[in-house]
């Protein structure tokens, strides 16, 4: 073998070694960011909250999983925060409209309710990280313990929702075009929340209708820290006929 060529088959070998090194260097890039953004995943389950309720086909935002019926369904992999769903439930020939809001790094899992009049709601049950670790609770104070073997009661204090998460909620019902849309997110999203009356007024404030204020004020009633404040959401009404509509609905719901 001539000098030029051991020359040439050193170059060559040192040539390969090169490339492998930044071969695996991408492959770390690569693996580094896919991490990344998978931390910014978020999961929603829907799942009906009766064995008696029917089955169903649903869609995010037009992206359908499958054709089949099911009693729950899991979306994986979820990278905005919020989502509208249409559902078609077995039997039945109308297309079920909601909302649901998604959290990178949660599984969030929306119950398919009932209520007595037969209409169908999306509620909003429980909300965990994705590592299995539940979310740090935001709405309760608990005593600890300074005496041993003294049992001490848990105190648990019920607060409205933090302004911040309000304020982002009201802005994407605002958002909504469709008086019912917004009727229907808005339950959604306040549905497993505790409100104040002052809140619930603001929310009142985003609907045009008069039936869609009605409608959340009694939706609302039953979720609403200080009641015997509630008369202040009477100021987004305009017609008086919805105010007594509202009185009577709270002396039957006291």
């Amino acid at each position: 073998m001539t000098k030029q060529h051991t020359i040439w088959k050193c170059y060559i070998k040192s040539k390969t070694h090169t490339m492998k090194r930044q071969f695996l260097h991408l492959l770390l890039i690569l693996s580094f960011v896919s991490v990344c953004e998978a931390q910014d995943l978020g999961r929603v389950i829907i799942r009906n909250g009766q064995p008696g309720y029917p089955k169903f086909i649903v869609s995010l935002n037009g992206v359908r999983p499958t054709n089949e019926y099911n009693s729950s369904i899991n979306f994986d992999y979820l990278d905005e925060r919020n989502y509208r769903v249409k559902m078609l439930q077995a039997g039945s020939s109308s297309v079920l409209n909601f909302m649901v809001n998604n959290a990178g790094n949660y599984v969030s899992i929306y119950v398919v309710t009932k209520d007595n009049m037969g209409n169908y709601s999306l509620i909003l049950e429980s909300k965990t990280l994705l590592t299995g670790m539940e979310e740090p609770p935001t709405k309760t104070l608990t005593t600890t313990p300074t005496l041993t073997n003294v049992a001490v009661p848990i105190l648990t204090i019920a607060t409205a929702m933090a302004d911040a998460d309000y304020n982002d909620m009201v802005k994407s019902v605002k958002k909504e075009s469709l008086e019912s849309t917004k009727l229907e997110m808005a339950k959604t999203f306040f549905g497993s929340q505790t409100l104040s009356s002052v809140q619930v007024l603001g929310i009142l404030k985003v609907f045009s209708l008069e039936n869609s204020k009605v409608n959340f004020a009694k939706f609302a009633y039953s979720r609403t820290l200080d009641k015997q404040n509630y008369y202040k959401v009477y100021d987004a009404f305009s017609l008086s006929g919805s105010k007594k509509d509202m009185s009577e609905y709270i002396k039957n719901n006291p």
